[in-house]
């Protein structure tokens, strides 16, 4: 038996937990861009943008907190790497948020399955109410189909 077999308990599971509010809200847009295993270069380049424009990143090394949740987003799938990060999203944030969830699963022009429950999801894992939670999404819907460049 080498000298490092015995570190980590190889059937532990993998846990998640965001440094900060920054890393929370990249964790929880990544995972809604990648729910459908196919993250397009329309998501990225929203995510991007998002990134580069939010005041909130200012400061902050946005590439490592994505490395970072890269990571555990292939370790432990979506759903529970929004689990692992709602708790670090302040109330005043939500339902921002979530709209720009919104526009990051609308960005690629198509709205499949998997994005559609993961919409639910997230209304639920934010402690959305249902009503404004669909009032959003359907002005963004509203809006892409008039905008389709977003």
């Amino acid at each position: 038996m080498g000298l490092f077999d015995n570190r980590l308990d190889k059937t532990s599971p993998f846990i998640y937990v965001p440094r900060n509010e920054q890393e929370a809200w990249i964790a929880i847009m990544h995972a809604c861009i990648a729910v459908d295993e196919d993250v397009a270069d329309e998501e990225l380049e929203e995510v991007a943008d998002t990134l580069a424009s939010n005041k909130m990143y200012k400061g902050h090394d946005v590439r490592e907190y994505y490395r970072t949740v890269l990571l555990a987003h292939a370790k432990i799938g979506s759903k529970q790497l929004i689990d692992d990060s709602v708790d670090y999203i302040s109330a005043e944030n939500c339902y921002p948020l979530f709209a720009l969830t919104i526009e990051l699963l609308l960005a690629d022009g198509i709205l499949a399955e998997k994005e559609k429950e993961l919409i639910g999801y997230i209304t639920s894992a934010l402690d959305l109410e249902e009503e404004q939670a669909n009032s959003i999404v359907q002005n963004k819907l509203n809006r892409h189909k008039h905008n389709p460049a977003g």
